[in-house]
């Protein structure tokens, strides 16, 4: 789902996606002319890889994010701003961004995790 930004309102307008890799719903609104917020639970079953043991697993991701969207070059203090350059908000692209994002973190496998909270005790 991609929208341009100059049709974005700055009263929150709820938005739902579903396909076969992750479910997001959530709102979407203007802050400034060049700015727009997303607030979206994202739901998404993820294949990990442990980085003890290297087996892979189901991990279910069920978050709520926030994100500012900025048309063009961001210019404030806040890094945690996305970039378009294309005027639209690509709504597929920040959120797969955000699975890939998720998937790059370290994980163990729960078994590893339990080894790890037992060693810790």
């Amino acid at each position: 789902m991609r929208i341009a930004f100059r049709k974005i309102s700055s009263n929150a307008s709820p938005f739902e996606i579903k396909n076969r890799a992750y479910i997001s719903k959530g709102t979407f609104r203007r802050l400034s002319h060049t700015l727009v917020e997303l607030d979206f639970r994202l739901y998404a079953p993820v294949k990990r890889i442990c980085d003890r043991c290297g087996a892979e697993y189901l991990h279910e991701v069920d978050e709520k994010i926030t994100l500012k969207v900025s048309d063009g070059a961001f210019k404030g203090e806040d890094l945690d701003v996305i970039e378009c350059f294309d005027h639209y908000v690509d709504f597929d692209a920040i959120i797969s961004g955000e699975i890939e994002a998720e998937k790059s973190d370290y994980h163990f496998c729960p078994q590893c995790q339990e080894t790890e909270n037992n060693q810790g005790e």
